[in-house]
This record gives C-alpha cells, sequence and structure tokens, in this order.
C-alpha cells in the first residue's frame, strides 16, 4: 500500500493538474457557435474529452448518446485516481462512483417506464459503453434483461437499497402504472428520491466520520449538497407533484448538516411561493430566489429581470443550487490542504463542466436564444454572448 501522506500529495497533485485540463469560457463558447449535435462533438474530440468519444461517429452522434457518454468520462475520471490513491482514499473514491450506479438505475426506470419528455439511449447501448467498468450496486446482466419494474429492483445488489425501493411501490402497482396519472408521476418521484437519499446517506456518513481539514472540508463538499437536495426536494415535491408537507418530509435524507429537521419542517408546511421567504438568513435564501444573490450566484447576463420568464424561473433554481455548490469547490482548492477532498472538488467541478456542455447541445439542438445561455448554464459565459 502507498504511504499515506505520499498518497495524498500524489492524488492532491493529480486533481490540480487535471483541473488545467477543464474547457475554458472561450472553449464553451465555441460550442455555443456550432450548428448541430454532430457539431459539439466534432469540436469536444479536440478537448480533454477526445478519449471517451474515440471510436464513435462523431458527425451523426445524437444528443442522448453525447451525454451519456460525457457523464462516462467522469467515472472513468474517477477511476483513474485509484491509481494514486491509498487504501482509505480507495474506499471514499469507490463510494463517491456508486453515484453512476444510480444514475444507471434511474435511466433504466426513465427507459423501461417510458418517463422521459425527450430521446433517450437505449439501455443495452448504455451497458455497452461502460463495459469495462464493474458496476457495485446493480447486476448489469439482470438490469439489461430487466422488462418491468420489480426486474429492475431485483437486479440492484444491495439488500438495504433494494429493500427501500420495494418500500416505495405503493399497493396497486398494476394499476398506478396502468393509469400514468398523478399517482404514477408521484411514484416515479419517489422511487428517484429513494436511490439519492441512501446515496448520500451512506456518502455524508464517510465524510462525517473524517478527521482534521480533509473531514471538514469533505463535510462542506458534501454537507452542503445535502442541505441543497433536502430543500430542494421539498421545494419540487410541493411544487411540481402536490404531495402534502407530511409527504415531502419522508423524502429527505437522514444526513443533516447546516439545515436542521425544525427548518426543514417549516419549509415543507410553508406554501410553495413562501419558499425562498421561510428560509430567509440562510445561506441558501438566494438558491430559491430569495434575497440578493451572492457574488458567486450572480449572473451577468440580466438577473433577476430575466428570470421572471416562467419558462426559465425553474431552471434558474437549478442554476443557483450548482453554483452555489461551486463556491465551495472554490474554497476547497484555494486551502491547498492535502486530502481526498481535492479529488472529489475535482470531480464535482467535471460534472459541473458535463452538465453546462449539454445545456449548451441542447441550446444548439433547439435554436435557444444564445443571448439567454447565462441562465441555464452553472458557470457564466458572461457578456456579449449572441
Amino acid at each position: 500500500m502507498a504511504f499515506p501522506v505520499g498518497g495524498r500529495i500524489a492524488e492532491s497533485s493529480k486533481a490540480k493538474v487535471r483541473k488545467g485540463t477543464l474547457l475554458s469560457r472561450e472553449d464553451l463558447r465555441l460550442l455555443l457557435e456550432q450548428t448541430t449535435v454532430g457539431d459539439v462533438a466534432l469540436r469536444l474530440g479536440e478537448t480533454s474529452y477526445a478519449a471517451v468519444l474515440k471510436g464513435v461517429s462523431l458527425e451523426n452522434m445524437r444528443r442522448s448518446e453525447l451525454e451519456f457518454l460525457l457523464n462516462v468520462s467522469v467515472l472513468a475520471e474517477g477511476v483513474a485516481f485509484r491509481h494514486y490513491a491509498n487504501l482509505e482514499d480507495r474506499k471514499l473514491l469507490d463510494l463517491w462512483l456508486e453515484s453512476f450506479d444510480i444514475a444507471m438505475i434511474k435511466e433504466h426506470l426513465r427507459f423501461k417506464m417510458r418517463t422521459a419528455e425527450r430521446e433517450q439511449l437505449s439501455p443495452d447501448r448504455m451497458l455497452d459503453i461502460v463495459s469495462d467498468f464493474q458496476l457495485t450496486l446493480v447486476d448489469q446482466e439482470k438490469l439489461l434483461s430487466s422488462s418491468s419494474l420489480r426486474d429492475i429492483l431485483a437486479s440492484v445488489k444491495k439488500e438495504s437499497l433494494r429493500a427501500a425501493l420495494s418500500e416505495g411501490i405503493p399497493a396497486g402497482l398494476e394499476s398506478v402504472l396502468a393509469d400514468r396519472g398523478p399517482e404514477f408521476q408521484k411514484t416515479m418521484f419517489a422511487l428517484g428520491m429513494i436511490l439519492d437519499r441512501c446515496y448520500f446517506d451512506s456518502l455524508y456518513a464517510a465524510a462525517a466520520a473524517l478527521g482534521g481539514e480533509e473531514g471538514r472540508m469533505m463535510r462542506a463538499l458534501v454537507g452542503t449538497r445535502v442541505d441543497l437536495l433536502n430543500l430542494y426536494w421539498i421545494y419540487r415535491a410541493r411544487r411540481f407533484f402536490g404531495m402534502s408537507p407530511e409527504e415531502s418530509l419522508t423524502l429527505i435524507l437522514k444526513a443533516r448538516y447546516r439545515v436542521d429537521f425544525g427548518l426543514l419542517t417549516k419549509a415543507a408546511f410553508a406554501p410553495p411561493e413562501a419558499f425562498a421567504p421561510t428560509l430567509a438568513g440562510t445561506p441558501y435564501a438566494a438558491v430559491f430566489g430569495g434575497g440578493p444573490a451572492p457574488r458567486e450566484d450572480a449572473d451577468s447576463s440580466g438577473g433577476a429581470a430575466s428570470e421572471e420568464d416562467a419558462g426559465l424561473r425553474e431552471a434558474a433554481v437549478e442554476r443557483r443550487f450548482y453554483r452555489r455548490l461551486l463556491s465551495v469547490v472554490g474554497r476547497v482548492f484555494m486551502s491547498g490542504a492535502l486530502g481526498f477532498q481535492n479529488v472529489a472538488a475535482y470531480l464535482m467541478l467535471r460534472e459541473f463542466e458535463v452538465r453546462d456542455i449539454v445545456a449548451i447541445t441542447e441550446a444548439v439542438r433547439y435554436g435557444f436564444d444564445r443571448s439567454k445561455i447565462d441562465l441555464i448554464l452553472i458557470r457564466s459565459l458572461g457578456k456579449g454572448i449572441d
């Protein structure tokens, strides 16, 4: 096993080196200037994403395949860090990368239950792309051959996760699936929340067990996301799925960072339109539109006035969600401290970049007004986008 301090130096150095390979704002602007998904893919083939795009037809690339390949690139980057990490950090890394297993289960649920509102990659193509990686939470062959909701649940290898998902299935499942009405939508939403809850509860428990500066920063990285997810799930459950306050509180994580159960309860019982004022005085009020946005959350393309457009309001909430996390990532790198937090922070940056590339690809594909692109990107491209 590598000597712990040596391992920390190597993995922290590697994270900082890899941070330098992230796309520049000019790179993102060039992607935005393309006219087709294939053009975007060809441009990405000349960047640090070349390796994951090798061997596929970029000119004829579909949006769904490009998005999946970009997400696989984050998994591949994470796996590469195992070479530099000591035994304990490898355990943390493997736990961190279980997010990809969670995403695979979600994608199969969307595909098999036909809940996707847009073009989606087929499950067999997904598993073909990840054939070089060993998923830990699911049996890949069973997942591929699944033809029903219960088959998908049976493919989950982790007993506690499988049991939690099974509890989320309502009585009279067949009629719920056949109806495809509000109860069906609530069930699918709840299953997605259960998957995320199990993942983030485990991840935060591992972060909370760490000591020193590494532990403090890991708790900030994971804990801020825990706080935001708890609030965001309540917000969405109340606003879009008509859940009662009590129902929405059943979705939240067990983990707590800065937001206690009392504030979560207060938010759940507030009308959705009063969600932001309920959070006044917390660092998260601005995420939901309450009070002035902090500097790292400010955009440069019109701010609150532009967000009054109903079609962009919810995208703005999600954007501020990730910009809040981006500010925490920045503090981790600025500290210069050694530890796994540098790997975690880098992987988060890569995840956020992929989200922005996917958003730009969607903008190119559907002719979105490029002057408003900062309203949907995590990383602002600045003024003058036209």
